[in-house]
Formats: structure tokens, C-alpha cells, sequence
């Protein structure tokens, strides 16, 4: 039992099967499912209101709760199925190297059953709205909330690290991705038919309930606190600049009725001016937080989600946290030497239009004999020797 308890609490990389692999397996696998019995699956999987609200089988009087959660799973088409299942098999992988497959299960599971809610919510209050009985009946099923989602964790964990298989020169970072995932998944299903985007509201619910689980729940156990307080994973910093004025004055409204109806949960840390623990993903801060036995530390523990209390990692700080911060500083040289690249340019070409010596310049050189011999002459007999050869 130990031992099944010490390969879930590992990080995804040393598990014998990379949750990577199984996540996307599962979507894969249903998705092809689907392909094959579109029906059959449809009623048991897919997110059908009126198999939500009352039991589709007589012999089994419950509700089909669950396909809230299982409605991510698979995709309608092979097609999108195609384009989902690497990139977010790509994306994952990248996102076990931190975080422990307790940690990814709790976050995927959070997000889409939040979406989830919040779809089949909204899809009652469109039913009763406009008495159009066919969509209580319209199963929606889509992978677009669980990708999102993935990315949100990877904008927390790899802000900085370009999006691999594109080209750098391109300058897209993993920060740009959860935007970018949501926005184009939205402006696909607004100009869709329905049919064939029904899911289309998972991508911004899972934009927004990502962001909401890893700012609020989810434990991180280097620092002893529930999410990520600090001010650079605010919500705003999920838009691109030009928004983000806009976007900061919703959510500071929201923020403030937040605290006056639930201040215990809603209150950010350094708001409290617990400035210690207000940032709990600072990685100049891994090693403040080793386990102390008998006035010595033992170990140090990596930030992030990854290890649990028992994990101890040689050196300062995780080998991981060393190459993100070797991969920022470059980035950071090679940003200065773009910048000062042009001005270098212009002070070359600037003293190539200069003359060789400045005026007044061989009052400040030694004087020479005439053996060839350099020797040292007060700057005021220069001056006058100067001054005698002019007249």
C-alpha cells in the first residue's frame, strides 16, 4: 500500500505510465468509441440535459450525473480528435516534469466538472427560455476544456518556455497559450452551427476555472498554503496587455463583492500583509523550505505541486527550477543585446565620422624625446611648447 501511495505522490515523469499517455489514450480511445457507436456512447458519456435532470433508463433510476465530467473525454469527429489528442499529450508532458499526477487528476477533474455545471446550467435556462425542446435533448461532448486546462497549468509552471514544435522566432510563450486555446475554440463556435460546436463553452469555463482552482485550491506543499496568490498570476495576466486594464477593473469589482460575502476564502494573503507567504511559486525561494531535523535541514523541496511532504531534492534548489532559470536569464541577454544592438550601431558609425584625435588631446599624451624615450612633462610645459610652435 506504501508503495502504490509513493508512485501516485512522484512526479508524472517516473510513474511506468506518463499520465500524459493515459489522458491521452482515454481521449483517443472514446473518441474512436464514438466513431464506432455514436448513440450508445452519447447516451452513457455525453452531456445530454435531460439525462442530467431524469434517469434515461427505467431499469436504473438514477440520473446521468457524471456526463458533466465525462462529456470532456472524447471528441464528436476524428478529426478534431486529431488535432486535440497530440497537443494535449504535448502539453501535459511538459506539465508532469512539476506537477505529481495527484496534483494534474485534481486539476482536470475541478475544471470540468465546474464547466461542465456551469454548461448544463446554461443549457436549462436556454431550454426554458426559448421552449426549443430538441436541445434538451442535444448530447455535447468535446475535449477543448481539458486542453484548456492543461494549458492554464502550463502558464503557471512555464510561463517563459516557448511552445514547442513552433518556431521561436515567433516569440509564442506558454503564457500566450490559455488565451490563444480559448479564444480560437470561441470564435469557431460562434460562427459554427451548433451542431457541430455545442462544446464550444467549455474552452472559456475552463479559462476561467483553472485559473479559479490553481489561484485558490490547489495546495502547493513547499510553502504550506492553498494557491497561487501572488500578483503575477492574477486573472488580468491571462489577457494580453491591451486588455488587461479592462479585464483588472471587472475582477477587482468581483474581487471586492468576493471578500464582503465569503472574506475567508476570497481574502488574498498579501492583502493581509503576510508579504512571507503572499507568493507561494517564487522559485528564488525553493530552498527556504527544507524539512528541519534536530537544527539541520535535511533536503530541499522544488516549488510547485509536485512533491509531497516527504520529497527531498539535493542542492538549492530542483534541477528543473535551475534550467527554467538558466532559460530566463539567456532570454533575458539576449532581449538586452536586441535593444542595445541598433544604438551599438549608431556610436560606430558616429565615431567613424570623428577625427582620430580630439582637440586638446596631446596635452593629455606623455611627451617623447627625441631618443624615441617617453617621458613624463608636466601638462603645463606642453602647453607652452604647444603655444610656441603656433607663433
Amino acid at each position: 500500500m506504501d508503495h502504490m501511495s509513493d508512485l501516485v505522490l512522484r512526479p508524472g515523469g517516473e510513474l511506468p505510465v506518463l499520465p500524459s499517455n493515459v489522458l491521452g489514450g482515454a481521449v483517443a480511445g472514446l473518441s474512436l468509441l464514438h466513431a464506432a457507436m455514436p448513440k450508445e456512447l452519447d447516451e452513457a458519456l455525453a452531456l445530454v440535459p435531460h439525462h442530467t435532470v431524469f434517469p434515461p433508463v427505467a431499469t436504473l433510476p438514477v440520473p446521468f450525473v457524471w456526463n458533466i465530467a465525462t462529456a470532456h473525454l472524447f471528441e464528436e469527429h476524428l478529426l478534431k480528435a486529431a488535432l486535440v489528442v497530440p497537443a494535449m499529450v504535448l502539453l501535459a508532458r511538459m506539465l508532469e516534469r512539476l506537477w505529481s499526477v495527484k496534483a494534474i487528476v485534481a486539476h482536470l477533474a475541478f475544471t470540468a466538472v465546474c464547466s461542465g455545471s456551469v454548461v448544463f446550467l446554461a443549457e436549462l435556462f436556454h431550454v426554458y427560455r426559448t421552449h426549443h425542446l430538441p436541445d434538451f435533448f442535444l448530447p455535447i461532448r468535446g475535449a477543448a476544456g481539458l486542453l484548456v486546462a492543461v494549458a492554464i497549468g502550463l502558464r503557471h509552471a512555464y510561463p517563459l518556455e516557448a511552445v514547442p514544435f513552433l518556431p521561436r522566432s515567433l516569440g509564442f510563450q506558454c503564457q500566450h497559450l490559455p488565451f490563444g486555446i480559448a479564444l480560437f475554440v470561441t470564435l469557431i463556435g460562434a460562427v459554427a452551427p451548433r451542431s457541430m460546436m455545442a462544446e464550444w463553452l467549455f474552452a472559456p469555463l475552463a479559462f476561467f476555472f483553472g485559473w479559479l482552482h490553481i489561484r485558490y485550491l490547489m495546495w502547493f506543499p513547499y510553502a504550506g498554503a492553498h494557491g497561487d496568490h501572488s500578483p503575477d498570476f492574477c486573472f488580468a495576466a491571462l489577457f494580453p496587455r491591451p486588455l488587461r486594464p479592462l479585464v483588472s477593473c471587472f475582477s477587482s469589482i468581483a474581487y471586492a463583492l468576493g471578500v464582503t460575502m465569503c472574506p475567508g476564502y476570497f481574502k488574498l494573503r498579501q492583502v493581509e500583509g503576510d508579504i512571507g507567504h503572499s507568493i507561494v511559486y517564487d522559485p528564488t525561494r525553493g530552498c527556504d523550505f527544507g524539512a528541519v531535523s534536530g537544527g539541520t535541514r535535511t533536503g530541499m523541496r522544488p516549488p510547485g505541486p509536485a512533491l509531497d511532504a516527504g520529497a527531498v531534492v539535493d542542492g538549492p534548489g530542483s534541477q528543473e527550477y535551475n534550467a527554467r532559470r538558466a532559460k530566463a536569464l539567456q532570454l533575458l541577454d539576449d532581449n538586452i543585446s536586441s535593444l542595445l544592438a541598433p544604438t551599438a550601431g549608431k556610436l560606430a558609425s558616429f565615431a567613424r565620422g570623428m577625427p582620430l584625435s580630439m582637440p586638446g588631446e596631446e596635452f593629455l599624451q606623455p611627451a617623447t624625446s627625441e631618443g624615441g624615450n617617453d617621458k613624463q612633462v608636466p601638462d603645463l610645459e606642453i602647453a607652452k611648447a604647444s603655444a610656441n610652435k603656433d607663433l
